[in-house]
């Protein structure tokens, strides 16, 4: 669990993440590109996540194609959802239990800012 990001539940916040690669999802009925996203921090340096799958949108696709190790500043909606196995199978719902995690919604204002390595970010430190 993100319990870092418990305490910003419902607000919308400006993080600085390193890209690491780029996914797809199916869920519902559809389909979708997402992103994976390690050492994401707020901007005072503090951990938030270490990893997180966050969905692509248009302001991912217009800040450019990123590489891994790309430094990426962004806002985004902390929220909370219901993880685990919530069918009705006991043995699943046992390995699997649901609970509360956390995760980025409707990331806005994302911007390449540097790389790992090459001194453009001292928060990532």
């Amino acid at each position: 669990m993100r319990t870092n990001l418990q305490g910003l539940a419902g607000r919308r916040v400006e993080l600085i993440a390193v890209f690491w690669q780029y996914g797809t999802y199916r869920g519902n009925g559809c389909c979708g590109k997402s992103i994976l996203l390690r050492h994401v921090r707020d901007l005072s340096g503090r951990l938030l996540a270490d990893h997180i799958w966050i969905n692509y949108t248009a302001g991912f696709d217009a800040a450019g194609e990123f590489c891994r190790g790309d430094i990426v500043r962004f806002t985004a909606k902390v929220d909370e959802y219901v993880k685990g196995y919530l069918g009705a199978k006991i043995d699943d719902r046992l390995l699997r239990p649901p609970a509360v995690d956390y995760c980025l919604k409707f990331p806005r204002r994302v911007e390449m800012i540097g790389r790992v390595g090459q001194g453009a970010c001292p928060v990532l430190r």
